[in-house]
């Protein structure tokens, strides 16, 4: 069970508790437009470009990773690499992987993970795309000298057509079942 309704007896108000105990499909940003906010992103040459430029008549998947995790560099990002050309003959304009990382980071595993350049890293100013589509985790972590959390990406895909999320996948950090380039392909 992904979802399970419970009802507060108090107020007669629904709650959704969200069980997490096994990887999701899920819908929640299904529907949200990406060019109503002005979103900014940077390349790994530290480009900036804006929601308008990445969106706008375009398709586009975006595979967003956490900030360093073996699964993303071992099965989710090569998964997108080696089947990149297949989402390109489906229409695709970009295939994108989406994180919070700082450029460096960014390019380190741009160069490490796709030498050949066929998909495109972008880092997610401030988390504003993330936060708002609700793919990250806020963790406070103690001992940074701010009140601040820290934001963690969750692992998750999506195809977003003209600036429109269509499909949206989220899974567990511990594996990429939801999230891996045939099961996104299949959703094009």
């Amino acid at each position: 069970m992904m979802m399970q309704v419970i009802r507060n007896q108090s107020s007669g108000s629904m709650l959704l508790n969200k069980l997490m105990q096994s990887n999701s499909v899920r819908s929640y940003s299904v529907g949200f437009n990406a060019l109503e906010s002005k979103y900014l992103f940077r390349d790994q040459f530290n480009k900036v470009h804006d929601s308008k430029a990445i969106f706008e008549n375009k398709k586009v998947v975006i595979i967003g990773i956490e900030s360093e995790s073996p699964i993303d560099d071992f099965q989710c990002i090569p998964s997108y690499v080696k089947n990149a050309q297949k989402f390109y003959e489906k229409g695709v304009d970009y295939v994108i992987c989406l994180s919070n990382m700082t450029v460096p980071v960014l390019r380190a595993k741009s160069v490490s993970l796709d030498f050949q350049r066929q998909i495109s890293f972008l880092s997610d100013v401030d988390s504003k795309f993330a936060l708002d589509n609700k793919v990250v985790e806020e963790l406070a972590v103690p001992g940074l000298g701010t009140d601040k959390p820290a934001i963690e990406y969750k692992r998750f895909a999506m195809i977003v057509n003209n600036g429109q999320v269509v499909y949206e996948s989220v899974d567990k950090s511990d594996t990429c079942e939801h999230t891996k380039a045939d099961i996104t392909l299949k959703k094009l």
